[in-house]
């Protein structure tokens, strides 16, 4: 019966994902290739961890017969990824800092070279690392086909959607409009701070190597004491049959889980405000997306 408790779970699970799958709606590739594989590969992703906590849930409420377990399987197999990662979204901030500090000295080089702000950007469009490639070439290429500076400017701090990228577009933007000579030095300054902000993240980051241990192995622990209860000792679980039983597992295992979202809040390092985000678009600004 427990193996065929969890073929149906499985079963269940892949034919949802099945169904959300062919209901979604696809959109043909345009030109931005790279966006419709990164939205397909998200959406298969997505799909996966739906799937993935449906079938646990059905599986552990099959063999339990508790729905608040089968709420929590499900919980944890939907967010196992954030939980129990190794940190993949970090390492993607601080890639994205350092390719945003890299596009702005390659910037600032350029400007040296006395290229002029539209130039150096078509210039240096190849040479932007992969966080932000993409972006900076949408950039480029509406400078190219005659997007004026301020507007392609406005779609590319809302493209890269980052707050380094908001002061780097900023300080183009305000430079042409006030013919300023002293970019070179400012971008350098920026990058600098970029760079300055990298290291520090890195720092904190290893700091923080021994929180997000802890958090996994209390996360593990937890899952591995409540699975041997059921397998080794299930008499000592049978108070949680009852409805009163169900109302204390759901305290239990509320109060687990916002201990478990705090512990992983703790190994985050919050982001700092756009502030430059809200900037008055110019007149007539529309986007390159």
């Amino acid at each position: 019966m427990l193996g065929l408790s969890v073929l149906c779970g499985l079963m269940a699970g892949g034919g949802l994902w099945l169904a959300v799958t062919g209901l979604r709606r696809v959109d043909r590739p345009d030109a931005w290739g790279v966006v419709v594989r990164w939205q397909r590969w998200w959406t298969r992703v997505t799909s996966y961890r739906l799937a993935a906590a449906i079938a646990a849930g059905l599986t552990v409420g099959a063999v339990t017969r508790w729905p608040v377990a089968a709420i929590l399987a499900g919980l944890l197999a939907w967010a196992a990824p954030v939980l129990l990662g190794s940190g993949k979204a970090e390492e993607q901030h601080v890639a994205k800092l350092e390719a945003i500090a890299s596009w702005t000295e390659a910037l600032r080089g350029s400007l040296r070279s006395y290229a002029g702000i539209e130039q150096a950007i078509r210039d240096t469009a190849s040479l932007a690392k992969p966080p932000i490639a993409r972006q900076v070439a949408g950039l480029a290429g509406a400078l190219s086909a005659g997007v004026r500076l301020p507007e392609a400017l406005e779609a590319f701090k809302s493209d890269v959607d980052h707050h380094a990228a908001d002061l780097v577009a900023t300080s183009l933007r305000r430079a042409a409009a006030s013919h300023a000579g002293n970019l070179a030095s400012q971008l350098g300054w920026l990058a600098q701070a970029v760079r300055d902000r990298v290291a520090a993240v890195q720092r904190v980051e290893t700091a923080r190597t021994e929180t997000k241990t802890s958090a996994r192995l209390v996360i593990i622990i937890v899952v591995t004491v409540g699975v041997g209860l059921w397998l080794f000792n299930r008499p000592l679980l049978e108070p949680y049959n009852s409805p009163a039983g169900q109302v204390v597992l759901a305290v239990v295992a509320g109060i687990w889980v916002t201990a478990a979202v705090w512990l992983q809040r703790l190994t985050r390092i919050p982001e700092p405000a756009r502030v430059l985000a809200d900037e008055p678009p110019p007149a007539g600004a529309r986007g390159l997306r």
